[in-house]
């Protein structure tokens, strides 16, 4: 099989698309990159009209070229908020998103060219990649895999070639958690998953095929270094690209058990996501998603609790790194128990500009 480059990750690919060379030396060079987000709308019927920082982040990015195709990779990112849910979707989270800068990103990797690349510290796992279909601004995706940690090791291959115009790369992952152990505090012991990604040219249809799967284990309560809850959790995902048109499907389950809860644990959840958008001129698309979420369980507690998001959006981009943007989504909630279920509704919508850099 012959071997291609690996492409870097999602996110350090858009910043790399818009970043700035501050330094270059010889075989070393800084870049810096990123974009500005404000939104304003309201996002739930609980809160007022509000104006929210939408992910900001300034990426910077070190490499130095080692020779023989090796080189060495440094990457910090900084955002403007810190919540832990997203504040989108909770509404009861913090809606004061113009905080302090806080380090979502920082990690340092080996990549060699046609074999891939190793990286270690705080960082996305594989299994973020694996998601091809959230094209929202905001409350899109619903990635069910462990996607990112504080003590990530994450190996991605490069992509290799099966035939002409398909590929195929690998990842595999492996999290630490907290070092303390017999704590009675219900910390990550650790994660681990792998992952595969297909690429196939169709005469100019482009085929994505990706999945993956990934295992989550937390701390008991009982202070004597066991498990207490573990997730285990799958998910596969297609998208075709063709004509200036993207639509894809996706699917995933993951499995909840924690045997030192009262009321023992045991849940298995389903993750649907449907997205679509179409790039109506050049400097302008429109796109759609719908995603579901299906929690059943398997106690005296919740029996079936379902999650829906319709979103529609729009955006149009009024200069070469400057992106206006509306988007709506409707939410709905079927909550049930054994003594009954109840039925809500509720829309979320904004309009925002993003500034690259």
């Amino acid at each position: 099989m012959k071997k291609v480059l690996v492409a870097l990750s999602v996110a350090v690919a858009t910043a790399s698309a818009n970043a700035v060379t501050v330094y270059s030396n010889n075989d070393s060079q800084v870049d810096v990159g990123g974009y500005f987000d404000v939104v304003l709308g309201k996002f739930s019927k609980y809160q007022r009209t509000d104006l929210r920082n939408n992910e900001s982040r300034i990426n910077f990015q070190a490499q130095h070229n080692l020779g023989n195709g090796l080189k060495v990779l440094g990457y910090a990112r900084l955002r403007f908020d810190d919540f832990s849910n997203g504040v989108f979707e909770d509404y009861q989270a913090n809606t004061n998103t113009f905080n302090n800068p806080v380090t979502n990103k920082l990690w340092l990797a080996l990549e060699q060219d046609g074999i891939g690349r190793v990286s270690f510290g705080k960082q996305n796992t594989t299994g973020d990649a694996v998601q091809l279909n959230d094209n929202a601004y905001f409350l899109g995706g619903n990635n069910n895999l462990y996607t990112g940690g504080n003590k990530v090791v994450s190996f991605r291959s490069a992509d290799f070639e099966l035939s002409a115009g398909q590929t195929l790369g690998f990842g595999a992952d492996y999290v630490f958690g907290d070092a303390r152990k017999d704590t009675t505090t219900v910390n990550l012991k650790n994660a681990y998953g792998a992952s595969l990604f297909y690429r196939g040219d169709f005469s100019g249809v482009v085929l994505n095929l990706n999945a993956g799967y990934t295992i989550e284990s937390k701390d008991n309560n009982l202070s004597n270094n066991g498990t207490g809850r573990k997730d285990k959790s799958w998910r596969v995902a297609s998208r075709l690209d063709f004509s200036g048109a993207k639509l894809g499907v996706e699917y995933g389950k993951t499995h909840i058990t924690d045997s030192t809860r009262m009321n023992v644990m045991n849940f298995l959840n389903t993750h649907y996501l449907v997205g679509a958008e179409y790039q109506v001129l050049p400097s302008s698309r429109v796109f759609t998603q719908w995603k579901r979420k299906v929690e059943v369980g398997k106690t005296a507690q919740y029996i079936y609790r379902r999650t829906d998001y319709y979103i529609i959006g729009a955006d149009y981009d009024i200069a070469k790194n400057v992106t206006a943007y509306a988007q709506y989504a409707q939410k709905r909630m079927n909550n049930g128990r054994r003594s009954g279920s109840t039925k809500s509704k509720d829309s979320l919508y904004g309009v925002g500009l993003r500034v690259y850099f």
